[in-house]
Parts: structure tokens; C-alpha cells; sequence
């Protein structure tokens, strides 16, 4: 955690400033107070002229490389005219304006909601203190109290021009009329973004994204996998980094104690990492951990170098195969199920036995999936029957009593095919961390992952019932609810809508995923 100190050094002291100019200027001459405030100046020009060296120095690393350019002062020149006149106060889809608002909201009218906006600064991404002057400032303006940076606009709770402490400048025209008003606040410590992250080392992977501390983290992440090579620890790094999960830092660290508070800490000799109440430790008291590892069940990697077998099915209860692991010809992914299903034997089919089960996915698909392996089986005279046959020198077609009675389907799929060549990326939804980045880069992924190495993603999804509380009896042709038809106030209605030509169907989609 930052410490701040003030005086930071003997720029931040105008004494010392003083005394450096000599015992006249400190002690005899009378107006010595405008000599203090003028030398104070200076200081604080030659302090951002320091701040902005260290920056130089430190972009040279990839590891120090600042986020934000940091001012200690900056202007902001506000004109009355132009207060809550920015397009960005046009409603934007998702911005909480629910459809039956008892107000009307017209497209292209501008949201003002009791508050004052202007245009943000470029590049301005935060600020704790807005003052009204430099020097002695009456009024202070404090984040999330006195105003609100948004994507574009530093929203006020209040006037600037209605405070009379605040300095106002008119503005005349040519006929010596006032046509407008301005004033001159300064945000004080403000963080701009310079894309010096990108700027730096990010366009060598032509990887561009909003700086923030989880983008120079999968940065230095893909840049150790290219540098040390497509190791465990540099990939689990680069998925940390994208999804903002916080991993173990360095090399080795022992887990000391884990506590419940507003959030779950886990702590450890080293360090001490926080997550959201929604998420489980998956680490012990006492368990030794290692750079790279996840602490909770909110992101797990599964390696399948022994299979699936120590794989439960609350860790993973499905695996999702989709046509461009399984080949051409399908039409959506294959479910494999991490439970216990009933082999399907049937006899004499093309002169051998066939054998299957029960698959999630379209019945065509799973019908095509059986069809190939027994059909692949019979010309190189292998079936799958015959090598779950359990006899020791089977000389005829396997029966049911010599095969097993049930198969654990994604268990047989990650023993016998994934192993060696694949691992599995679990990430638990519903859960959402302040350094995640806006997506997933899969080309960069491509990048660190081995060539004969299948990396599969399992992302479980939150869904939320929605009940339909039944009012009646349904019958064949009529449901047992009804629903009753409203609009909303952006809605022109211009006909009349009859409740007897609307119909409704419900489809039924399964949502796959995307392999890597």
C-alpha cells in the first residue's frame, strides 16, 4: 500500500525554499511573505518536473512502467454556457431508465438530473480534490461527494457558478457586452492516461486495451511466456491477469491463516489477498503454495496429465466438446457428463457389437458420434466394445455381461483423449473483479499456449428463474396464466393491437462455448 507523506521532499517546503535563497531574503527583508509564495511556485513546478523524470525512468521496465501520468495541478476552464450542454448526457442504452418511468423521455434530449456537467479533460481518469485556487483554496470539491468522474463528463453536485468564493471571469464581445462567464478550478494529484503501457510494450503484441493495473499485468504476462517459454506458471499468470483474479506472488509462500471479514482473506507469510464472500478457498492452514497458484475455487486450472479421475463433479460437472475438436459435420457441441451413465450394448450391428451412452448435444449429433466411432472401429477392426471388453483373451463379439455396466463419460474422455495434450481453465461466474479486463484476448493466449496443447475454458454461468405463478387450470389449448400487453413511454403506438393474433412459443438453446 502507498504511503503519503508531506513534505515528500524540500520541494513541498517553501521555509526551506526560503532559506535556501539566504538569511536576507528569510530574516530581514520585510516582504518576505511574496518572495515565500513565489519561491513555493517554483518549487512546485520543479516537483511535477521530478515526477515527470521518475516516470521517464521508470518506463524503461516493463515492470515499473507507469499506469498514469500523475499532475499535481491541473486547470480546468468551465464557461457557464456550456454547462449540461455535452452530447455525452444523451440516454444511452442501459443507463437505468426503467420502461414504465413516469416522466417521457424524448430520443436526443439530454439527462439532467439536478446535476452539473462538463467535458472531462482528456485523459483524466481520477481526481480526489477539486479546488478553487492554488494557494489558501476556500472551497474544496471532494470525489463521490462533491462531484463524480464519469467515461466523459466530471458531473457537480453544485453550480461553480452560484458559489460566490469561486473567481469568475466575464466575457465580452465586441460591443463590450457580457455573452458568457468563466471560472478556473484545479484538480489537485490528478491521474491522466497517456497509454504508456501500451506505448512501451504493448504495441509490440498489438495488444491494445485501457490502462489499467490487470493490462500491464497480462502484458508482463505474455511477455515472461514468449521470453521463458510456454511454461504452467507463465499461462496461469496470463489467465489471473485477464479475468483479475489475484494469484500467489512470489516463488513460494504458506498459508497462515484465513479470515472472514467484509471479504475473504487469505494471508500468508508473504502477502495478503482478498476476495469477494461469493468464492470458497480451495487452501488449507498450513498448505504451501506457489507462484502462480489460485487460493479459491473462482479459478482453477485442472492439468488432465493423469486424467480426470481426481476430477469431481462439483469441480466440473460437464465438458462441452464443440465440432472443432470433434471434426466436420456437426451441427453443435457434444456434452460429456461427470457422472456415472448405463452402457448401451447392442449386438450384431454390421457384425460387431456396438456400445455407447447417453450424450448432451442434438440427437443427430450424438446419433453421427456413435455412428463414426463404431464405423472407424470396424474398419481397423478395433471397436470401442471390443476394447472394453474385460475378458482376458476374447476370441468372439463381446456380450453385456463382459463389458462394464456403466462409464463415466468425461472421465473416459479425459483419460483416453484429452490426457497429456489438454487442461482445463475453470472460472466460476457471478463474481467480478476491479482489474479484469474488458475481454478475453484469445490471440494472445495462441500465443504462449504449446502447438500440440488444447487449453479448454469452462466458464459457469449465473441464471436466475423467472416463475410464472400458474392462476388456473391450462388446458390443451389455453395456458393456465395470462398476461396482459403495455407499452412504454418512448413507444408510439399508431394501431390497435389485438390480444387474439399474438401467440407465444418458447425455444429451448443450448449456449456452447469457443475452444482455444
Amino acid at each position: 500500500m502507498a504511503i503519503f507523506r508531506y513534505p515528500q521532499n524540500d520541494l513541498n517546503s517553501s521555509d526551506l525554499l526560503l532559506n535556501l535563497l539566504g538569511s536576507f531574503w528569510a530574516n530581514t527583508y520585510q516582504g518576505n511573505q511574496l518572495v515565500q509564495e513565489l519561491t513555493q511556485v517554483t518549487g512546485q513546478a520543479a516537483q511535477q518536473t521530478y515526477l515527470q523524470l521518475l516516470e521517464l525512468v521508470n518506463s524503461v521496465s516493463r515492470f515499473s512502467v507507469p499506469i498514469f501520468h500523475k499532475e499535481n495541478w491541473h486547470a480546468i476552464t468551465i464557461l457557464e454556457s456550456e454547462i449540461n450542454t455535452s452530447l455525452d448526457l444523451i440516454n444511452k442504452y442501459g443507463d437505468g431508465i426503467p420502461y414504465q418511468s413516469s416522466g417521457l423521455i424524448n430520443y436526443g434530449d439530454l439527462n439532467v438530473n439536478d446535476l452539473y456537467a462538463i467535458n472531462k479533460p482528456a485523459g483524466l481518469t481520477s481526481a480526489n480534490v477539486i479546488l478553487n485556487r492554488l494557494t489558501t483554496p476556500s472551497v474544496e470539491y471532494l470525489n463521490n461527494i462533491d462531484f463524480t468522474i464519469t467515461d466523459n463528463l466530471i458531473l457537480f453536485r453544485e453550480n461553480p457558478f452560484t458559489n460566490s468564493k469561486i473567481a469568475k471571469t466575464e466575457k465580452l464581445n465586441n460591443l463590450g457586452e457580457v455573452i458568457d462567464r468563466e471560472c478556473v478550478l484545479w484538480v489537485y494529484n490528478g491521474l491522466f492516461d497517456l497509454d504508456s503501457v501500451y506505448t512501451q510494450f504493448g504495441y509490440a503484441l498489438n495488444l491494445k486495451l485501457q490502462s489499467s493495473e490487470g493490462y500491464k499485468e497480462f502484458i508482463n504476462a505474455i511477455l515472461d511466456a514468449l521470453v521463458e517459454g510456454t511454461s504452467k506458471r507463465s499461462q496461469q499468470l496470463a489467465l489471473a491477469a485477464a479475468f483479475g483474479v489475484p494469484v500467489v506472488m512470489e516463488a513460494t509462500e504458506t498459508i497462515q491463516n484465513i479470515i472472514t471479514t467484509d471479504v475473504l482473506n487469505i494471508i500468508t507469510d508473504a502477502h495478503v489477498y482478498q476476495y469477494p464472500l461469493t468464492v470458497s478457498p480451495i487452501v488449507s492452514v498450513g498448505d504451501t503454495v506457489y507462484a502462480g497458484d489460485s487460493l479459491t475455487d473462482v479459478f482453477q486450472i485442472f492439468e488432465l496429465n493423469r486424467g480426470g479421475s481426481d476430477i469431481t463433479e462439483q469441480e466440473i460437472s460437464a465438458l462441452s466438446i464443440e465440432n472443432g475438436v470433434l471434426g466436420s459435420g456437426y451441427l453443435s457441441n457434444l456434452i460429456f457428463e461427470n457422472t456415472d451413465k448405463p452402457l448401451i450394448v447392442q449386438l450384431d450391428v454390421d457384425g460387431y457389437t456396438k456400445v455407447s451412452w447417453d450424450l448432451g448435444g442434438f440427437p443427430y449429433d450424438v446419433e453421427k458420434f456413435w455412428d463414426d466411432v463404431h464405423t472407424n472401429g470396424i474398419i481397423k477392426n478395433q471397436t470401442l466394445a471390443m476394447l472394453l471388453d474385460v475378458r482376458e483373451n476374447p476370441d468372439t463379439q463381446p456380450l453385456a455381461s463382459s463389458l462394464p455396466s456403466t462409464v463415466n463419460p468425461f472421465q473416459f474422455l479425459t483419460d483416453n483423449f484429452l490426457r497429456n495434450n489438454a487442461f482445463i481453465v475453470k472460472v466460476k461466474g457471478g463474481t467480478v473483479f476491479s482489474n479484469k479486463l474488458e475481454y478475453i484476448p484469445i490471440a494472445q493466449f495462441r500465443k504462449i499456449i504449446p502447438p500440440h496443447t488444447l487449453m479448454i475454458l469452462v466458464v459457469e454461468l449465473l441464471y436466475q428463474d423467472s416463475p410464472i405463478i400458474l392462476e388456473g387450470a391450462g388446458s390443451s389449448l389455453s395456458t393456465g396464466y395470462v398476461e396482459s400487453l403495455s407499452g412504454f413511454p418512448c413507444m408510439a403506438i399508431n394501431e390497435t393491437i389485438e390480444s387474439s393474433s399474438i401467440s407465444e412459443r418458447i425455444r429451448t438453446t443450448q449456449i456452447g462455448g469457443r475452444c482455444i
